[in-house]
């Protein structure tokens, strides 16, 4: 038989075709390459430039930092979209490009999407989570939020992963079809308490007097995030020789850390001054 893979001029007729068309089908693949990265280029400019836009314009209405963020996370999210569509037409028309005919792919893809959602049912989970984090509005860009033992401020979402950078400047990559209960730190003013230890036979009133003044101080200055005046609590713990008091410390809980210090500071400097020892 002719033309059959032993026969030498079949390969003879392989290798002329296949020169003959190598340089037409490069020049269409390197054509859809630049067409890609072009067109890629302009949506994410365009995404970017209409959400600035948007924002800058409800800005100038007032608009709350929540609402900013959800537009920035919904422009995140297009532009995953976006990535994805185009790379998948780029896939598409580079085989057709070299010569492959990609209709009976087309043809069975009711099979092969069967098959492949059998394997792919934690990327279809993620797409899914993510949409369903938007809509009910669980976080947004910029939010620091807590996923069981991860906290961090989310610095990007796209359509099967969520970002977040922790204090330490690590980034962290979540699936969203992981993330289950979220604690929003950023909807509210986080509240912790420092506790401080200070000699039995302290004055109780000087001692409350004197953090009460320096928490006072310290909001009014201007130069912090905290959301209201740290404050004596009371007593949370005594015995013999200590009484250990609690001061309540309201802040951005991007900042919580950094304002517990100033606070501990500005309590030693206050408690120094009124002569009172801590334990």
């Amino acid at each position: 038989m002719k033309n059959t893979v032993l026969d030498s001029a079949f390969w003879a007729t392989l290798y002329r075709h296949i020169t003959e068309r190598a340089l037409e089908s490069g020049v269409h693949v390197i054509g859809i390459v630049v067409v890609y990265f072009l067109l890629r280029n302009i949506c994410k400019r365009a995404v970017f430039s209409v959400t600035t836009s948007i924002i800058a314009r409800e800005e100038r209405l007032g608009v709350t930092e929540e609402r900013s963020g959800r537009l920035k996370t919904l422009s995140s999210l297009l532009n995953s979209i976006i990535g994805y569509v185009l790379f998948f037409l780029f896939v598409v028309l580079t085989f057709k490009a070299v010569g492959f005919d990609i209709m009976p792919f087309i043809t069975t893809a009711s099979v092969v999407g069967l098959a492949v959602g059998f394997g792919a049912q934690k990327l279809v989970k993620d797409v899914i989570s993510g949409f369903f984090i938007i809509v009910d509005n669980m976080f947004v860009v910029g939010d620091t939020i807590t996923v069981g033992a991860i906290t961090g401020e989310v610095q990007d979402m796209g359509m099967r992963v969520t970002r977040l950078l922790d204090a330490t400047g690590r980034v962290i990559m979540l699936s969203n079809g992981d993330i289950g209960q979220v604690i929003n730190l950023s909807r509210n003013p986080v509240q912790e308490f420092i506790e401080i230890a200070l000699a039995a036979g302290a004055d109780l009133n000087a001692t409350r007097e004197a953090i009460n003044t320096a928490g006072a101080e310290l909001f009014e200055s201007g130069i912090t995030s905290l959301k209201a005046a740290p404050v004596l609590a009371g007593i949370s713990a005594f015995s013999a020789a200590t009484v250990t008091v609690r001061i309540t410390v309201a802040s951005d809980p991007r900042c919580l850390a950094q304002e517990q210090m100033r606070v501990r500071s500005a309590v030693r400097d206050a408690l120094a001054k009124a002569c009172i020892s801590p334990a």
